[in-house]
């Protein structure tokens, strides 16, 4: 009888024992994840970038067509135009002289020989007429396509269209203006307002070079710019 009471307590020892070590073995597991919780999956930070945009585009999705930057400073461009413009004409009379006036004559050789005469007297340019006719031409042309290039891609107005969706560029042209609608998630700037300095550049996707903000110019809606159009986004993920 004493011997079957001891066998008795022996197992409802250890069956203590086993139920002790499990419980503190959950414990120390919950312990463990609270100190060291999980980190969140790809699809979860995933939704919480959409959730996050997803807020942004409503608090600044706008009633009406709102202006988010201004520049009028029309006389510059005008200026540079008119230069432009009078480099070509000018470079193309060029051109057309060398092509027509020049003639390959030969240089005497008392002429080369005589150290007294200059050096460019003693060239035959007519030789190079064809190369002096395209170089003329080219300098005109490139000088004229530059001024032309960073007018049409310097903007006037930037205006956030209604609904918040639709970004609208007003640039300058030689001769008035040009306006380019495209959608917001399709324009990344590439600095931020507060550290650009001379220009703002805005790159939208799937066009040529970047559109130029002039810091010189005004900001009516400062922090709607900063996040509508003054996102840096990225296109590659």
């Amino acid at each position: 009888m004493t011997l079957s009471r001891l066998i008795a307590g022996a197992r409802w020892c250890q069956l203590t024992l086993s139920n002790l070590r499990g419980g503190l073995r959950n414990q120390n597991t919950l312990r463990s994840k609270e100190i060291w919780p999980t980190s969140p999956s790809a699809t979860q930070a995933r939704a919480h970038t959409t959730e996050t945009r997803s807020l942004i585009e409503q608090k600044y999705a706008v009633e009406k067509d709102t202006l988010l930057f201004r520049n009028e400073n029309r006389r510059f461009f005008k200026l540079i135009n008119l230069f432009a413009m009078s480099q070509f004409f000018f470079w193309s009379y060029l051109s057309h002289f060398a092509l027509t006036m020049m003639k390959d004559v030969e240089v005497p050789v008392e002429i080369r020989d005589d150290p007294n005469v200059p050096w460019w007297r003693k060239m035959n340019l007519g030789k190079y007429r064809n190369g002096i006719t395209v170089s003329c031409f080219m300098i005109g042309w490139g000088t004229m396509a530059l001024a032309w290039m960073y007018t049409l891609r310097s903007v006037r107005y930037l205006v956030l269209k209604k609904g918040g969706k639709t970004l609208a560029f007003v640039t300058f042209t030689p001769f008035g203006n040009k306006t380019l609608a495209v959608p917001l998630e399709k324009v990344s700037a590439k600095q931020s307002r507060m550290t650009a300095t001379v220009h703002l550049p805005l790159k939208v996707k799937g066009k040529y070079f970047h559109y130029i903000l002039d810091m010189r110019g005004q900001f009516p809606n400062a922090k709607l710019f900063d996040y509508s159009a003054g996102l840096r986004r990225n296109w590659a993920q």
